[in-house]
């Protein structure tokens, strides 16, 4: 009898002891609670890092906003407001112009894949400044997705380029870079701020990918969708991590969090940014009344979006310097080397979320040391 109450004892210690290690962490999207990232991508991540530290690391997602936008996840991450977020970098560039530059280049056709992998290389191995401008801000930033090419999504139908002069459009990254050279009078706000401008005409169109039609709500104001791509843009960080909680993980924690958040990575770029988005465009022309607009003169957006890609390299090199960064010449090299690299996986990948995550390991961040970030 003493044995066994000797051995319970200890079993009760030991379950104390892990109990009292474990610490619950702050994840805070501004993100719609219903979209993919929320939905299906961070859980299945969390679950995977909970998991690898034995319940040590558990996440706990606040979605749609509730502790910051989209603007201010960047000071609540930095402050310890909550402990990680999602960082669309191209909200501040000032703040982080080396990824900044990265999400201001297009990747001309369709292919998020080629661009996603490509972005995490470059971030996690080939950009020093992308590493040293995060922890300026005390964060660690991991799991780079790409979206969907680009559309304009516009309240009255655009088929001709000479329409977009003096047009209102919202837009960001690459796609207010292509507007702007068309001439178009471009507005920079937040996703979520975008429907209300929108609904009362305070802007006429926005850039943005089909899944936005639903998710933010677009295809209740904006019905016509021209059809033409102004390419792919990347990274969203899907992670960024005050560095002090950062610190505070050990090796083998750390460790954890790179070899789940390839799923993010992954299943966001293709499980939304190509299936969901696909089959939500397709909803909103079904049920919504969106309208895809063949463009007129298509030559003449392919001569757009052509001399744009000619001098995408000159404007992000000077977007970058305007900002402080040294030689932005070096990762943009290397992000072209990465794209043509990727772009050979991908077209392995296809889309396979399994294939694409183990892509991201081998090639990344298996290779990435996290005691270096």
């Amino acid at each position: 009898m003493r044995k066994f109450v000797t051995l319970a004892s200890a079993a009760a210690l030991a379950l104390s002891a892990a109990s009292d290690s474990a610490k619950d962490y702050t994840y805070g999207s501004w993100v719609p609670a219903s979209d993919y990232i929320n939905a299906e991508a961070l859980p299945e991540v969390f679950k995977r890092i909970k998991e690898a530290t034995d319940g040590e690391v558990n996440w706990n997602l606040i979605a749609g906003g509730q502790l910051a936008g989209g603007v201010e996840t960047f000071a609540a991450v930095q402050d310890g407001l909550m402990d990680a977020g999602v960082a669309a970098t191209n909200y501040v560039p000032n703040l982080l112009p080396s990824t900044a530059t990265l999400y201001g280049l297009a990747v001309p056709g369709d292919d998020p894949v080629a661009a996603a992998g490509a972005a995490n290389e470059v971030v996690m191995l080939h950009c020093p400044s992308c590493v040293k401008e995060l922890k300026a801000l005390n964060m660690v930033g991991i799991g780079g997705y790409a979206s969907a090419p680009y559309l304009l999504i516009c309240r009255e139908p655009i088929d001709q380029v000479s329409q977009l002069k003096g047009l209102r459009v919202r837009s960001s990254g690459a796609p207010l870079n292509v507007m702007n050279m068309a001439g178009a009078t471009t507005v920079q706000v937040s996703l979520a701020d975008t429907v209300s401008l929108l609904q009362r005409g305070g802007v006429d169109c926005t850039t943005g990918i089909g899944d936005w039609l639903k998710t933010f709500g677009y295809g209740d104001f904006a019905k016509n969708v021209t059809d033409f791509s102004l390419g792919v843009s990347a990274p969203i960080l899907g992670m960024i991590i005050n560095h002090d909680v950062w610190d505070g993980f050990t090796k083998e924690q750390k460790e954890a969090h790179l070899e789940a958040i390839v799923h993010l990575s992954a299943a966001h770029t293709i499980n939304n940014f190509i299936i969901k988005t696909q089959k939500t465009m397709e909803d909103q022309i079904a049920n919504n009344g969106v309208k895809m607009i063949e463009p007129k003169n298509p030559e003449e957006w392919q001569a757009l979006m052509d001399n744009f890609i000619k001098e995408q390299r000159t404007i992000g090199i000077d977007f970058a310097k305007g900002f402080g960064v040294e030689n932005p010449e070096e990762f943009l090299d290397a992000y072209d080397a990465a794209l043509v690299k990727w772009r050979g996986l991908s077209a392995e990948i296809g889309t396979d979320v399994e294939a694409f995550e183990k892509a991201l390991w081998d090639e990344v961040y298996s290779k990435v040391d996290p005691e270096s970030l």
